[in-house]
């Protein structure tokens, strides 16, 4: 009797404590942004960061075309290689851009207008296309913006810095 009693008490401390490791999902509610009507009637500027200039075509429908969120941002991907893309954002207020330094894997990226939240491989889209669970490259990536940079997301809270530059910057491509 003794003994089952301990394997009881054991058998709720691991769950309890397995319960507590898991990964906390971010949810858009955890990153509020106020939302401020942005016009669309500014020229983007192309050199707002070494990575800009060379998506000067793509900043532009960005702002015009782009998914709105975090206030007063618009964003935008588009494809960089195989199964590879990269994130555009602009400021409707400023013209501001940024385009991300590395790449991401994956379809479907999620925001939302009072949120400064950015999902990348939104498990709805991964889910049709591939069925549940989707491919392990698909797995969900969370992102916080911060005005400046995509903080990539951990451990449900943890924000890192931004991932390693993964490409030249426009000024070190040499065009022939």
């Amino acid at each position: 009797m003794r003994y089952l009693s301990c394997l009881a008490i054991a058998c709720a401390f691991f769950g309890f404590t397995i319960a507590f490791e898991q990964e906390r999902i971010p949810r858009f509610t955890d990153y509020p942004a106020r939302v401020i009507g942005g016009g669309n009637s500014f020229n983007v500027k192309t050199r707002s960061t070494p990575d800009t200039a060379c998506f000067r075509k793509m900043l532009r429908k960005t702002a015009r075309y782009g998914e709105h969120f975090a206030g007063h941002y618009a964003l935008s991907y588009w494809g960089c290689g195989t199964e590879c893309a990269r994130i555009g954002i602009v400021d409707l207020l400023t013209g501001r851009a940024y385009v991300s330094p590395f790449a991401v894997t994956g379809v479907g990226i999620k925001t939302r207008s009072d949120s400064r939240l950015v999902l990348v491989n939104d498990p709805e889209v991964v889910g049709k296309n591939w069925g549940d669970p989707g491919p392990i490259a698909y797995q969900p990536m969370y992102f916080l913006w911060t005005g400046r940079h995509l903080l990539p997301i951990y451990e449900g809270g943890r924000i890192g810095r931004e991932w390693e530059r993964e490409f030249k910057r426009c000024a070190e491509i040499r065009f022939s």
